[in-house]
């Protein structure tokens, strides 16, 4: 462990039990799987583990603050307990890295990350899960071609009337023999769009990668999207959608392939009030996938993998969230969701950039990417939907789209 400690991307969420309640200290990228739980007072120590303080630094603020002596032994245990849970940069994490990155790039899958967590991790189980969130649909999808859609990737529980609606619609268009998932990248990458020429293994099976497809969108880049492939392997906003494609392919009868590409965000264009389009690879990416859907014989749908709003002191330290934020959260989604139903996709990112994003829409890119390469487009709006922590922690919004 480092002298002067530093602490990796966490998540930290309440932890509700008979005793009290606890913090629960999570890997926010994905790479670690390990989940620690702690008293609400090892917050404080979180927020000073930047590789600036060592323990004595640390000891000495929380005996201050408190008033009380505060042992270096009782720091040093939460100190450990983060470092084996692989949340502390250092010679641990860095050794255990090296090792799951070689693996992934010598697998020729991506394995699915969120099977047994997410969803269920038996086939039968997992088509019964997924056949019970379609029946939720409330709407009446048109039978029109589908070309795009845009759905959550929040987890399919607490999204579920939205992933029905959504998928609903996919269900009832003609199907598709290829998709391009977008999905959200949670973690920066060098460019803000990473392949990978990897198939995806689900409990449904494995979906093929149209590595002719992704080759020649990578050479239309001229960039080397491929650095940070790695991402793919803990991101799951692709695996999310893709079950669902899966097991409405399969009902079709139908094969297919698939392009997975996470896209990163556009937090730089936004500081420094520029548009996506001017930034490094984002023209050539979106201008290499209208060329290719074009010349496709095949029926091709590009799916959006992105959740919308995240508020709340989990996600911007701010006050809890009241009814009242959530109404006006609404409204505020709900205007930015107007552009995307006129297919504006620069309007849409106009809406976002106005204030540098405050609401944490994490899925700009891939929203913003879908409504470039179908344009021009008709977009309906599916659903709406919000689910917010009992205790005004956190927020997250989400919606269901479709591209005609």
């Amino acid at each position: 462990m480092d002298e002067k400690p530093k602490l990796r991307p966490v998540e930290v969420f309440p932890v509700p039990t008979k005793q009290g309640r606890l913090i629960g200290i999570r890997d926010a990228t994905g790479l670690s799987d390990r989940i620690i739980s702690a008293s609400p007072g090892v917050v404080r120590i979180l927020q000073m583990l930047d590789g600036e303080h060592n323990l004595l630094d640390i000891q000495a603020v929380l005996t201050r603050e408190s008033g009380q002596l505060v042992y270096s032994d009782e720091i040093k245990k939460v100190l450990e307990l983060l470092d084996e849970a692989l949340l502390l940069e250092g010679e641990r994490f860095d050794t255990w890295r090296a090792r799951i990155e070689k693996e992934f790039a010598d697998s020729p899958v991506r394995k699915a990350t969120s099977a047994g967590t997410g969803y269920p991790e038996d086939a039968k189980k997992l088509r019964t899960f997924l056949d019970r969130i379609l029946a939720e649909a409330e709407g009446k999808p048109s039978a029109a071609e589908v070309r795009g859609l845009i759905a959550p990737h929040i987890d399919h529980i607490r999204g579920r009337k939205t992933y029905a609606e959504a998928f609903a619609a996919l269900a009832a268009s003609p199907p598709a023999d290829l998709f391009v998932i977008l999905g959200t990248a949670h973690t920066e990458s060098a460019e803000r769009f990473v392949l990978t020429r990897k198939d995806f293994e689900t409990p449904l099976g494995r979906a093929k990668t149209d590595t002719a497809f992704v080759d020649a969108l990578a050479g239309r880049a001229g960039r080397d999207l491929f650095t940070d492939e790695f991402l793919h392997r803990g991101e799951h906003s692709i695996e999310l959608e893709l079950v669902f494609v899966q097991h409405l392919s399969r009902k079709a009868g139908r094969e297919f392939g698939i392009v997975p590409i996470l896209c990163g965000g556009f937090t730089e264009a936004m500081k420094e009030d520029r548009t996506p389009l001017d930034l490094p690879g984002v023209r050539e990416v979106i201008e290499g996938l209208q060329e290719l859907i074009a010349a496709e014989e095949r029926r091709v749908c590009v799916i959006a993998g992105a959740d919308l709003s995240h508020v709340g002191p989990r996600f911007d330290g701010g006050e809890p969230v009241t009814p009242g934020a959530l109404r006006d959260l609404e409204a505020a989604d709900r205007k930015t969701l107007s552009l995307v139903g006129k297919g504006d996709a620069d309007g849409f990112y106009g809406n976002v950039a106005l204030d540098e994003n405050a609401r944490n829409i994490c899925g700009v890119a891939p929203v913003y990417v879908v409504l470039k390469v179908l344009r021009p487009a008709e977009v309906t709006l599916l659903r709406y939907d919000q689910w917010s922590a009992d205790d005004g922690s956190s927020c997250v919004t989400f919606a269901a789209c479709a591209v005609a």
